[in-house]
């Protein structure tokens, strides 16, 4: 089965316009994804993301059951391929 796990904005997109390696989330991007900050609870897989309990419950019963993370070549790019790093690894994702 395939599923994915991504904020996104009513029109599809997952980032603002003119998104760049300097800007990756583009302009106003950001509002995408304030929900992993707003709040007290840190995410299991990703302590950084501070969410609402009821979010970050939700987001880790959907991270934990996910074994591969596949992105497209633009989202790659924009990323400037993650800086070479493996953020599963980075962030202890392995329960």
């Amino acid at each position: 089965m395939i599923t994915t796990g991504l904020s996104t904005s009513l029109d599809g997109f997952i980032a603002g316009a003119d998104d760049t390696p300097e800007l990756p989330l583009g302009v106003g991007g950001d509002r995408l994804f304030e929900w992993f900050g707003d709040g007290d609870a840190p995410s299991r897989y990703y302590p950084s993301f501070r969410m609402s309990a009821v979010s970050a419950q939700f987001f880790d019963e959907f991270a934990g059951r996910q074994g591969a993370v596949i992105s497209g070549r633009r989202t790659y790019d924009i990323a400037n391929a993650w800086g070479g790093r493996d953020h599963c690894r980075d962030s202890h994702c392995s329960s």
